[in-house]
């Protein structure tokens, strides 16, 4: 063993290690970023869920049908919701489900569920 510096045996095998851990890391940046854009898409279409419900809340419920359907852009990005309501137990409640999904999916991003008063059964 040389005591004037490393060999080339000792700098590779150190090398190796090195890159391991590097790898591990980079992989679990990756996963931040997405989880970080889902997480941004998922409060998008809980701030137009909630944009929907003020508007259910403040407007006259006569004539609106029991299911209404809708876009919403939040920064460039198209959000479909749809509003359900149905007649609750008690005399001029209504129970409202709002979902939305981004356009084009399926898949439920945000819900949300309210009760809310009107002057007669949709």
């Amino acid at each position: 063993m040389n005591t004037r510096g490393f060999s080339l045996l000792e700098t590779m095998v150190a090398l190796s290690v090195f890159s391991v851990a590097a790898m591990g890391l980079l992989s679990l940046n990756t996963q931040s970023v997405r989880i970080s854009g889902e997480l941004d898409t998922r409060l998008l279409a809980r701030t137009v869920a909630e944009n929907v419900a003020v508007d259910t809340v403040t407007r006259n419920l006569d004539g609106i049908g029991r299911t209404t359907n809708g876009e919403q852009v939040q920064r460039k990005r198209t959000y479909e919701w749809t509003r359900t309501l149905e007649a609750a137990s008690g005399s001029g409640l209504y129970t409202v489900r709002i979902d939305v999904t981004e356009a084009g999916s399926d898949r439920v991003l945000a819900r949300l569920s309210l009760l809310t008063m009107g002057s007669e059964t949709p």
